[in-house]
């Protein structure tokens, strides 16, 4: 495959992990992985993705039910031609070993023998969905519609491979085709429930797998999904609750508002937060994360004209209308094509989230308003987040205010370790250490005019300084 559809796929993981959608971003880099195992920091990505993914309830493959090398040994025993008793040890021993691309050669041999044979065809659409090739699964499988029409199995296929690509509308129509078909299937009906899960509609997810775990005690999938999912619902509600009353105390904090919304919206709350999104971008329309969000929600309520303008301002405030894929995007709009358009949209209308930024933001927000506790809990957990030195400066000036010393000398040193050249850091450590050690704070009071101290700062350095000089 190309460099640049690598770039693409990379790129969507970005906006995907960007939003918070994890799980998504970890299946658009494992396909990055399986494309090129090379590409630079695809395994710090996947790592960090995975960990996120799991945080909020497991990946999305763990949850569809599909045991990918039971149903291949089985599709290999149903291919029946002349040699075909040895396939199915064949293929299962080179899946065993990993060697995907040799048991595809199998295959293709296979297809010699019957090209529109349904097993093969879902074998082949399987091998190649685990090899990342999703297009080619996708080509395979629209023709075992075709050939195969009504056929659950294969409609079943086609919804997994559309919720592993995120074309959620596809795959709720497949599914829903395929349950007509065999209403009592309950891999069909748990695949339903993941996708109700991805599409944030976790009540609806929640009731499903809650009726398969009683229809079918003790099938471990459905257990395992309801587990995970309930465990994703108490999560978000806990911090649903916190930020309302965070936001009761301080209903001017655009940040909290944003954070709620956010919440709300991965909730499956989607009126409430249509409502907290309107209101934020009619306070600042310069708040693209609003935006982005609010077009998030129209997608997934299939508003896609509405969707476009959200995505739209976005990508104007972040100045990429001269991009290529901007012009693309308006070269299909203006075509009529809504859903390809708003893909190539999408590729510029991108997050530059920082969460750890974020907490820093929002406590100097609740430290300029002597509110020191609630400061500091966003500074540590800026500072849990990503290796910022702020983080650790603030923590430090917070637990200053708090009177604990100690714990401001930890942070400011650690703010120094992250990096030396940390004026007002060097600044701080060497004024809290005046009395307890003279000789250290001097040196830090030099090391912070050397770096080029702000006037007032440097002003009480000096004077500090001059003294405790020797004469």
């Amino acid at each position: 495959m190309e460099t640049r559809k690598i770039e693409e796929i990379f790129e969507r993981g970005v906006h995907y992990f960007r939003g918070g959608f994890f799980s998504a971003a970890f299946l658009e880099f494992k396909q990055v992985e399986r494309l090129d195992a090379k590409y630079p920091n695809i395994g710090y990505f996947l790592e960090v993705a995975r960990k996120k993914s799991e945080e909020i309830g497991g990946q999305l493959s763990s949850f569809i039910d599909e045991n990918f090398d039971s149903e291949i040994k089985s599709l290999s025993d149903e291919l029946m031609f002349e040699g075909s008793t040895e396939l199915s040890p064949q293929i299962e021993r080179l899946l065993n070993q990993e060697r995907v691309h040799e048991a595809l050669e199998k295959i293709e041999n296979a297809s010699l023998y019957v090209p529109d044979s349904k097993p093969l065809m879902l074998l082949k659409a399987k091998v190649f969905r685990k090899l990342g090739r999703l297009d080619e699964a996708e080509k395979i499988l629209l023709r075992a519609k075709q050939l195969y029409p009504g056929n659950a199995e294969v409609l079943n296929g086609l919804g997994n491979l559309f919720l592993l690509r995120n074309v959620f509308s596809q795959a709720h129509d497949n599914f829903e085709a395929a349950l007509k078909i065999e209403p009592d299937d309950r891999r069909i009906q748990n695949n339903l429930g993941v996708l109700k899960m991805q599409c944030n509609k976790l009540d609806e997810a929640f009731l499903i797998f809650k009726k398969l775990t009683n229809l079918w005690p003790g099938w471990a999938v459905a257990e395992r999904n309801l587990t995970g999912l309930s465990r994703r619902i108490a999560q978000l509600d806990s911090e649903i609750d916190k930020l309302r009353a965070e936001l009761a105390l301080h209903p001017d904090y655009l940040d909290i508002f944003l954070s709620l919304a956010k919440n709300l919206l991965f909730r499956g709350f989607f009126s409430e937060a249509r409502r907290h999104l309107l209101k934020i971008v009619e306070k600042n329309p310069s708040l693209w994360e609003a935006w982005f969000y609010l077009g998030t929600l129209q997608e997934l309520e299939e508003e896609m004209e509405e969707a476009i303008i959200s995505y739209k301002k976005m990508a104007e405030g972040k100045k990429r209308r001269n991009s290529n894929e901007f012009k693309t995007f308006t070269d299909l709009y203006n075509q009529g094509y809504l859903e390809e358009s708003l893909v190539e949209l999408k590729k510029v209308a991108i997050l530059d989230f920082d969460p750890a930024a974020r907490h820093i933001t929002l406590g100097t927000r609740y430290f300029e308003d002597g509110l020191w506790a609630e400061a500091l809990r966003h500074f540590q957990e800026a500072g849990e987040i990503a290796p910022y030195p702020d983080a650790h400066y603030w923590c430090g000036l917070a637990h200053l205010q708090l009177g604990k010393k100690t714990l401001a000398e930890k942070a400011f040193k650690k703010a120094i370790e992250l990096n030396p050249r940390f004026a007002d850091a060097q600044y701080q450590l060497g004024m809290l250490l005046k009395s307890k050690a003279p000789a250290k704070a001097r040196h830090h009071l030099n090391s912070a005019l050397a770096l080029g101290l702000r006037k007032h700062f440097a002003i009480l350095a000096k004077d500090f300084l001059e003294s405790t000089s020797e004469k």
